[in-house]
């Protein structure tokens, strides 16, 4: 099938350098088309990230970021939660890292959890660094400490970023969790942009029946919208609108003009009850009328079914340190167990005090939401009792809630094993606005 001026437009916009302007006028006149058809292939370029409005500048030519999950981060990002400096590797800040790594343990146990692409947020173990490095892990250096001169030349060799911050390696993972987490909890709702098919089969209206059956044949599909020559749904037609016509019959005769269509930002749960409740099986998705994706009661259902299997949540640092603790049925405290294992330990071989401080926040979170269905956040943490936990010790942490009042709570948190204290603290927290469920 021929393009239409819309996409003739986005095409040649597509392949324009990078750096080069984009106007109205220009469009129009490189292309012979209307200044109202340019402005929308326009903003429709600018939506998928081929160019971009600069005040004072004009519409550039970008390099197209690559489309990345919610849940992930871009290493610019990263240093601005973390109030960062960037010390090398400018090129690389775009980039999403695989995975966050802690440096808190034996070089030999960490070198088993480092790959390429892998953040590793460090102190001053200058040994610590380099292995990251070699391993092609940029590097978070906490604390504020300056890295020595060969860890800086071998970042620079390798395209890879340092990002000092003046704050702890608890203080930084806590901040990226939030971060994460308050990106998640803004994408409560799948929306249809999250799971559309953006590389659309269609016929435009100087299609014909001949055409669908085309069309047909090699997608292997037998539902498609149809457009006009600007890019506009005007209807959808199926195996059943062209079963008995001529193969030089006009699709316009035989499509259904009312088709049904929905916006990149409607919600999937929405749309699914209307599919499901007046039979549509396909949907067109549009941008003030232009097509820019289609999605289908499948997509809808294939959707559900990896949230069930993959949650929100995702795997942020506080959900890494908990996976390995499991809820124990207690009458009179929430208590949870599990192991110190070997990547929540410091350089003398115990349990991190960062790693502690977040088991027992957790702790605190869950019977609170458990017993009040309330979300808090953290004002203060205190600890009165903390002994060394060393690597492979089965702790059980227990939590009392002293005090839970409409704005603020406190509690109680201890951590036993063999029902010797090991450390206990004290949490304040300030009740948040959103109930959970």
């Amino acid at each position: 099938m021929s393009q239409t001026k819309h996409q003739q437009i986005l095409s040649f916009i597509e392949g324009l350098a990078v750096g080069s302007k984009v106007s109205v006028r220009f469009i129009a006149k490189e292309l012979d088309v209307s200044e109202g058809t340019a402005y929308r292939a326009i903003k429709e370029a600018e939506n998928k990230g081929y160019v971009r409005s600069i005040p004072k500048v004009g519409t550039i030519r970008i390099e197209g970021a690559k489309e990345r999950r919610i849940e992930d981060l871009t290493l610019r990002e990263v240093s601005q939660i973390a109030e960062g400096i960037v010390l090398c590797g400018f090129e690389s800040l775009d980039n999403s890292p695989n995975k966050f790594l802690i440096a808190a343990m034996e070089l030999d146990a960490m070198e088993r959890y480092l790959e390429d692409n892998s953040l590793c947020i460090v102190g001053n173990r200058h040994d610590a660094q380099l292995l990251a490095l070699q391993k092609g892990s940029p590097l978070l250096i906490t604390g504020g400490f300056e890295p020595q001169e060969d860890i800086i030349q071998l970042a620079k060799a390798n395209h890879l970023a340092i990002i000092q911050t003046p704050y702890d390696t608890f203080a930084v993972t806590t901040m990226i969790n939030r971060a994460l987490y308050d990106r998640l909890i803004e994408k409560e709702l799948i929306l249809v942009e999250d799971i559309m098919v953006k590389d659309v089969n269609y016929l435009t209206t100087r299609a014909t029946v001949g055409d669908w059956h085309e069309l047909s044949q090699q997608t292997t599909h037998s539902r498609f919208p149809v457009v006009d020559e600007e890019n506009i749904v005007v209807g959808m037609i199926t195996a059943i609108d062209v079963a008995g016509a001529e193969m030089n019959t006009s699709v316009v005769e035989v499509m259904n003009p009312n088709p049904y269509v929905v916006g990149r930002e409607d919600s999937v749960t929405h749309i699914s009850r209307i599919m499901l409740w007046e039979g549509w099986e396909i949907a067109a998705v549009v941008d003030q009328g232009v097509l820019i994706g289609i999605i289908s009661l499948q997509d809808v259902l294939e959707a559900y079914q990896q949230i069930q299997k993959q949650p929100q949540f995702g795997e942020t640092v506080d959900n890494l340190i908990l996976s390995g603790f499991r809820y124990v049925e207690d009458p009179e405290y929430l208590t949870i167990e599990g192991e110190i294992t070997r990547f929540m330990i410091n350089e003398f071989g115990s349990a991190s005090p960062g790693v502690l401080v977040t088991l027992m926040n957790m702790a605190g979170y869950i019977a609170l939401r458990k017993q009040y269905r309330l979300d808090a956040i953290t004002e203060n943490f205190t600890f009165y009792q903390l002994q060394p936990i060393p690597v492979g010790t089965e702790v059980r942490i227990t939590v009392k809630l002293l005090l839970v009042a409409k704005k603020h709570c406190n509690i109680e948190i201890d951590v036993y094993s063999n029902n010797q204290l090991l450390a206990k603290a004290l949490m304040t927290a300030r009740m948040g606005d959103k109930k959970v469920s």
